[in-house]
């Protein structure tokens, strides 16, 4: 067993992550943001060198009381500490696996049992469309790249990571259809509506305008002004954005999540096929898709309302 230093564990577990898990930009900063957070609560309350840290130093009572803290001091949710727990028995999980720990000190350690999944939040269609035209009506030089990054949102589910890694070749226009790499680098297949079709083929010659910054950008669907393929911080605060010039209500929780969250919430009322919307949105448990098997609130008072008189 080889006693290494817990920043190196730490890069080989993200370069692992990357090469071997195919895991997106945005997963892995989450991965190494908890680590860097246990870090520092080791400096912090058990007097443990950052610089001089070892995994042999890391015992399963160091973990529990950080991950108890997190709830008694930090009054974080059971699902923030449970986040920070599967982070870090992924990582123990792959020092065992590559042989630098004997035993995984988070095996015992329990998730926090957490509330029941509320109702996914969704736009509803009068939403929609302010949201779409307060884009339109706004005075932008990217008011076409938004529309297309928002109709996608809204035509295709896509996470907030796949739509910043989809590139120019990603695009069939023939199939009508994008094919890329998602989550846990699983292929997908995504039929494209015909109103992503032409906002994303309006907005090209905007794109053609921008010198793209390097090799990745050159490949890259949506762009920043800069000539960098846009980030995700960049779309998040985009999508707020307008939300709040939209007027609509909770714009502050209106996020790119929210907004695949739509277009899972649409399909299903319009479908009733779960498998399909399994398959769309790239789920690989139907138990996850589950959620969108909601009604809104209209539907239920419409049918309160047939009942008969009794």
């Amino acid at each position: 067993m080889k006693n290494i230093k817990y920043k190196q564990a730490v890069k080989s577990f993200l370069k692992y992550l990357i090469a071997e898990r195919g895991y997106s930009e945005l997963t892995i900063k989450e991965y190494e943001l908890d680590l860097n957070v246990f870090a520092r609560y080791l400096k912090k309350e058990f007097d443990c060198s950052e610089k001089k840290l070892t995994i042999d130093d890391i015992n399963e009572f160091q973990i529990s009381e950080f991950l108890g803290d997190i709830i008694l001091i930090k009054d974080n949710s059971a699902a923030t500490r449970n986040r920070k727990l599967y982070s870090l028995r992924s990582f123990f999980k792959f020092l065992k696996k590559k042989n630098l720990i004997e035993k995984n000190p988070v095996d015992s350690i329990e998730p926090t049992k957490t509330k029941l999944k509320s109702e996914p939040i969704y736009l509803s269609y009068k939403e929609i469309k302010e949201y779409l035209k307060a884009i339109k009506n706004y005075d932008s030089k990217n008011k076409n790249r938004d529309i297309a990054i928002i109709k996608t949102f809204l035509y295709c589910g896509l996470r907030i990571s796949e739509l910043v890694s989809l590139n120019v070749n990603d695009i069939n226009y023939q199939d009508q259809s994008i094919k890329f790499y998602g989550k846990g680098n699983k292929e997908r297949y995504v039929p494209l509506h015909q109103e992503v079709i032409a906002a994303i083929k309006n907005y090209l010659p905007d794109r053609k305008q921008i010198t793209p910054s390097n090799a990745d950008a050159k490949e890259a669907l949506f762009l920043s002004n800069r000539g960098n393929r846009i980030s995700t911080r960049t779309v998040q605060k985009m999508v707020k954005k307008y939300a709040k010039k939209a007027g609509i209500k909770n714009a502050n929780q209106i996020t790119p999540h929210k907004l695949r969250h739509t277009f899972a919430s649409i399909l299903y009322r319009k479908t009733k096929d779960l498998r399909v919307l399994q398959e769309l949105l790239g789920h690989s448990d139907i138990s996850t898709t589950q959620i969108y098997t909601h009604t809104d609130k209209e539907q239920r008072k419409n049918a309160v309302q047939q009942m008969p008189e009794l």
